[in-house]
């Protein structure tokens, strides 16, 4: 299965159809780590990443059909704060196998569930009708806020400004401390110079120096509008922190309304790993609304008392098992405290598996050795999921060699289509 792409508009149009639309890994140390993919300009990938490198090589992945396309890079520039430019060199073309090891939920004394699943597409759908419930906690909002700053703003719409598109790709929240003086800007917030080409195209009076925004995002993954406040003086990191819990309180407030249909079926879960989870479905009438082949999910684990996590997945494999389904997902860019919390519990998993491997070789039987990819079922399994309603049957998927080049990276995570 092994093949290689040199030729440079072939490997331009895996990217463009790859790329940005599914989760994407960069290797570093022989290690994968998830790494955001900001936008392909001048045939170059722009990416942000907070990992340090020992040369100008790097290596993306991603998996599509199970296989494993390695995408070899150089560095060509960037801001030396974790965005950087690359040229592509190659494509590699593997076989899909599973990242990590996958625990199973028999394996863990706990009643591992997923609950408050739904499809990213209606998330953004929700915030496009009228309801009076979140208008009534914007204006409530809004007037808080334009006493404590006279000019302010609340920007909350089905669909992003230019704004609020560049802080999703960048991932970064604008905090501008003096517009007219560079060495004030941190590369911990929105890259400066980009944010100048912003300043130059809207209409903000130019003796407002100072500006912080932030997001306003639905459970820390799906960008719902912002928090703007401007200043003819520099503002500080005190305001700053201010803002920020103020834009996570109308976030908080507005999922409280219920305008966000999320499920309420609790679903077990049969394995889990640091790379996706599968679990079980009943056929209800929010499962075929929600869940959907190449469909991007977002849900709440819950691990084990009191401990939770939100995870944005793709699902890669629906399987029909008489009276429920088995869903399974791959994990797409989780946060950072998430991914820290699903890591010491995985953690303490394995160890438990390590001791479950020694005795089954003392009795002489051999652990099984995964080779899918995750978020999917073996391939005999997949050869299987026939029986399945035509409604979740995967549609053949245009080449992924076709010219996409004029099409930006969705907002949404998606396959090609």
């Amino acid at each position: 299965m092994d093949k290689e792409i040199k030729d440079p508009e072939g490997i331009l149009k895996v990217i463009t159809a790859l790329f940005g639309k599914l989760p994407a890994y960069i290797v570093n140390a022989e290690k994968e780590f998830p790494v955001k993919i900001i936008a392909l300009k001048n045939k170059a990938l722009i990416i942000n990443t907070n990992l340090k490198f020992a040369n100008r090589d790097r290596i993306l992945t991603v998996v599509h059909n199970g296989s494993k396309f390695l995408a070899h890079f150089l560095l060509a520039g960037g801001d030396g704060n974790g965005i950087e430019i690359l040229t592509p060199v190659k494509i590699q073309i593997t076989a899909a196998s599973r990242q990590g090891a996958r625990v199973e939920a028999s394996q863990i004394q706990t009643g591992m569930v997923v609950t408050n699943i739904i499809n990213v597409n209606d998330v953004s759908k929700a915030i496009g009708f009228d309801d009076k419930k979140v208008d009534a906690i914007l204006l409530a909002y809004r007037t808080k806020l334009s006493k404590a700053f006279p000019l302010s703003s609340i920007f909350f719409a089905g669909r992003m400004d230019n704004r609020l598109r560049l802080m999703h790709h960048y991932d970064k929240d604008i905090f501008i401390i003096d517009r007219k003086e560079k060495a004030t800007a941190s590369p911990d917030f929105f890259p400066f110079d980009e944010y100048l080409r912003i300043f130059e195209n809207s209409k903000i009076p130019d003796q407002y120096t100072s500006e912080i925004c932030i997001p306003i995002k639905y459970k820390g993954y799906v960008h719902l509008g912002y928090v703007q406040v401007l200043s003819e003086k520099p503002l500080d990191f005190e305001v700053y922190r201010q803002i920020q819990t103020f834009a996570n309180a109308v976030s908080r407030d507005i999922i409280s309304t219920g305008v966000f249909q999320e499920s309420r079926d609790v679903c077990q879960v049969m394995d889990l790993s640091m790379g996706g989870i599968s679990f079980i479905h009943a056929p209800s009438r929010s499962f075929s609304r929600s869940v959907t082949l190449n469909g991007t999910i977002l849900f709440d684990l819950n691990l084990e008392t009191g401990k939770k996590v939100t995870i944005r997945g793709i699902i890669k494999n629906i399987r029909n098992q008489e009276t429920n389904f088995r869903v399974g997902c791959q994990f797409y860019n989780l946060t950072e405290r998430d991914t820290e919390t699903l890591e010491e519990f995985l953690n303490v998993g394995k160890e438990e598996e390590t001791k479950e491997d020694q005795t089954s070789s003392d009795e002489g039987t051999s652990p099984n050795t995964e080779t899918e990819e995750d978020g999917h079922e073996s391939s005999n399994e997949m050869e299987e999921n026939t029986t399945h309603s035509s409604k979740f049957e995967e549609t053949p998927t245009e080449d992924p060699f076709a010219n996409h080049m004029d099409d930006p990276f969705s907002d949404t995570p998606k396959e090609p289509s």
